[in-house]
């Protein structure tokens, strides 16, 4: 039996997965780059930002909207970090600071939440988790007292009985446990289907598993450097937080760019993406990482995704391949510092050097297309001559790539950002802006492509 609901439950959390690439791409998509494995010691669904886990029974027992609910809440939740910002805070605390600051943003994108599940709107994690009772203050992390919770918000503990503020979904819609997944069985063999207890505790397969805990029911989010290895090894190597937080601001903004180009971008995530991704790093480490990533790693449709190809859906696979073209975009107006482009160019030479591209396209642009050159990766000039210094124009070193029927694999753009004149449609190759100037406003905001922001 316990064979039966874990190979049933492996089909449904995939057929998830598949649908939320249908219906919200966003999350979909960032559930697609992670591999899905059945976990005995969660409570529900979770991730540590490297695989998603779920408890079979749960899946099986639960309605599937509630189960899409869980994948999108975790994939914004890692996407957030909120897998790396814990720290030495208690975990459970932070689990349920997790959840009130992502069901806000499920809840305002359409996705149904479970009774009792609320919500707070406008805080970061670390906000709602000050907000919240010490469990050792009054005994349990479960009562808190009104001073230490925002008017009207509950605990969003999934036992509590009443909605929350933040519901969106009616209690008669809660599932009955066995709407899904039950076929007749008798009583011992849905215990069998449970696993044993210690199993679940984290005694079984997964002994040095962390505690579950699941407070509202909708996934919860395990710290990075508590990944085990499945095969009961001494798990993984220790954790490059700087890596890991790059790799989901990445991720974010391919999954913004995915959702924005069929239409089914809900608002407030592109407002999130946009301002929650501040980072510390040079601006040079996030241009070699975000390089070096994209000469690894790309999606081909050569060869479809096997994965959803029986659910009649055709995605892309990952191949390895270097990069044979670059695309380098200098804005050339007068607003731009000589010594400023000077860096640019260094960097761009050892990056080019290291990632070995056949080709290195350099536009010099202001308002029109200034100066064109070309180049192989390893004779690049150790030095450009500006030419232009008028305005700022994007458009035309997209129309001079297109008109060469250039398609590199990535297009990077030195600029301050100060323009709106963008094109239409956004090219079908990767760009990045490395913005020397203020983090652009409503105004100029780039409407596609990843931005690298330089402390000018």
């Amino acid at each position: 039996m316990a064979t039966r609901v874990q190979m049933e439950s492996a089909l449904r959390v995939s057929d998830c997965v598949t649908e939320l690439l249908r219906t919200q791409p966003f999350f979909g998509s960032l559930a697609l780059r992670l591999p899905l494995r059945p976990d005995r010691t969660r409570e529900t669904l979770a991730c540590d930002g490297h695989e998603i886990r779920y408890s079979p029974q749960w899946i099986a027992d639960t309605d599937a909207h509630f189960i899409g609910t869980a994948i999108a809440r975790v994939m914004l939740a890692c996407g957030l970090k909120h897998h790396t910002r814990r720290g030495e805070r208690d975990p459970e605390r932070w689990q349920l600071a997790s959840q009130l600051v992502t069901h806000a943003i499920l809840r305002d994108a359409g996705f149904p939440l479970p009774p009792g599940a609320d919500a707070w709107d406008g805080m970061t994690v670390e906000e709602a988790y000050d907000r919240l009772p010490d469990p050792d203050e009054n005994g349990d992390g479960d009562a808190p007292d009104s001073a230490a919770t925002p008017a009207g918000a509950g605990l969003g503990d999934a036992s509590a009985g009443a909605p929350g503020e933040g519901d969106d979904a009616d209690s008669d819609a809660t599932p009955d446990p066995g709407d899904d997944a039950r076929d007749g069985s008798n009583d011992e063999g849905d215990e069998t289907d449970r696993g044993d207890p210690q199993e679940r505790s984290g005694d079984g397969p997964d002994s040095d598993a962390p505690a579950s805990h699941d407070p509202s029911g909708t996934g919860e989010i395990m710290d990075a450097d508590e990944r085990s290895d499945p095969n009961g090894g001494a798990g993984e190597a220790p954790l490059d937080v700087i890596g890991e937080e790059q790799s989901w601001d990445k991720a974010m903004h391919q999954a913004l760019n995915l959702a924005k180009s069929e239409g089914k971008l809900p608002g407030r995530l592109e407002e999130m993406v946009h301002h929650a991704h501040t980072t510390m790093l040079d601006w040079r480490t996030l241009l070699r990482r975000y390089m070096t990533d994209a000469a690894r790693r790309d999606y081909s449709w050569a060869v479809p995704n096997r994965r959803f190809i029986d659910s009649g859906l055709y995605l892309p696979s990952i191949h390895s391949e270097g990069i044979d073209t670059i695309a380098v975009i200098i804005d050339t107006s007068g607003s731009l510092c000589t010594e400023t482009l000077a860096d640019f160019w260094a960097e761009v030479r050892e990056i080019a050097t290291e990632i070995q591209p056949e080709t290195v396209v350099v536009l010099q642009v202001d308002a029109a297309v200034q100066d064109a050159a070309e180049y192989s990766g390893f004779d690049l000039p150790e030095e450009i001559i500006v030419t232009g210094r008028g305005g700022t124009d994007f458009r035309p070193g997209f129309a001079w790539l297109d008109d060469h029927a250039t398609n590199p694999g990535v297009c990077l753009y030195l600029t301050d950002m100060i323009c709106s004149d963008y094109p239409e449609t956004p090219p079908a190759y990767d760009v990045v802006w490395v913005n020397w100037g203020d983090p652009p406003a409503d105004w100029n905001r780039e409407p596609w492509g990843e931005r690298i922001d330089i402390a000018a």
